[in-house]
């Protein structure tokens, strides 16, 4: 991404990998692992580029939560920034900057899957096994093809705190389509601001839920420590050329519902997810965007972003 310190103060050297000539898949090594745990590390322990990277991907400000809470630790990686819950072992949000330029230099290069637990978390850090389950994806907050500019970048979006337990046909349906239309509109806007996150309640009065009474995943060892988000949301921000700022909210329910695999199909109901940001900040119990002059806010207008050429998506894939 354009102006992201990807060696900046940092201690060691970090190897690029060049891009393919196409675009596939495959999973990383045992020596990038370990260069991206690295990284993270290394951004850990420094204090200005850790701002950096916050100012970045957080212009607007970070979000916080209108109940504060001792378990929340915001964590700073290259690429994008997160609110990770100790109690809930998944993030409240992942924020991230995204431009033309960055799509441009993502072409062409692979899908390198590197699902790992977050090297920063000794304690509460979200396993594998918890994943190994027969309901639930392990759903990208922030996505790995919005990152594919920076090889380590791209493979620490798998870290596990990164991952939020999705339904299929949300995480390979609707929500793949709502990705893809926001990388198109990186194209279309040139830089937009992007922030995914995960609502907590289940009875839908309106309340985030306590966290101990959250839904739990059950993994095949019996264990239940991942919360399981009633809702997911993304919110996309924009400055306009007059000074004026527009975002747009969706708000989707983590449902295993099917709504078409092309973006004909698809469209529809995502044009139907929209709400304002005060009805989602409401339901999430959070504070988003806290730098922004709401006098000079657009606020979920659909007549202002292009809905012409958003992607098609997997959900045939689900059972």
């Amino acid at each position: 991404m354009t102006s992201k310190p990807l060696a900046v103060g940092l201690a060691l050297t970090l190897v690029l990998f060049s891009s393919a000539s196409f675009a596939g898949s495959r999973n990383c090594t045992k020596t990038e692992k370990l260069e991206g745990n690295q990284y993270l590390l290394a951004i850990e322990s420094d204090t200005a580029l850790r701002e950096q990277i916050i100012n970045e991907h957080l212009p607007f400000g970070v979000p916080s939560s209108l109940v504060p809470s001792p378990t929340e630790e915001l964590l700073v990686n290259g690429g994008y920034v997160m609110m990770y819950d100790h109690d809930l072992r998944t993030s409240l949000w992942s924020a991230y900057h995204l431009t033309a330029t960055d799509r441009a230099g993502a072409s062409g290069k692979d899908r390198v899957n590197c699902f790992r637990s977050d090297p920063r978390i000794e304690k509460n850090a979200t396993r594998l096994s918890d994943y190994k389950e027969p309901i639930y994806d392990q759903g990208h907050l922030t996505p790995d093809a919005s990152l594919k500019d920076e090889f380590l970048e791209q493979i620490n979006s798998y870290v596990l705190s990164n991952m939020s337990p999705q339904h299929c046909a949300l995480n390979r349906g609707v929500w793949l389509s709502l990705e893809g239309l926001i990388r198109q509109w990186a194209y279309t806007y040139q830089s937009i601001y992007i922030i995914s996150g995960a609502i907590f309640d289940a009875d839908d009065d309106g309340i985030r839920d306590i966290d101990e009474e959250t839904t739990k995943m059950v993994s095949n060892n019996g264990k239940t420590n991942v919360s399981v988000p009633s809702d997911y949301y993304k919110v996309v921000m924009r400055e306009n050329t007059d000074g004026t700022f527009s975002s747009i909210v969706f708000v989707l329910p983590n449902n295993n519902q099917k709504h078409g695999a092309k973006w004909a199909e698809a469209k529809g109901y995502v044009l139907s997810t929209v709400e304002t940001l005060a009805t989602l900040e409401d339901k999430a119990d959070i504070h988003l965007l806290p730098s922004v002059d709401r006098a000079n806010f657009h606020d979920s207008v659909i007549a202002e972003w292009d809905f012409q050429k958003g992607a098609r998506n997997m959900e045939y894939s689900c059972k």
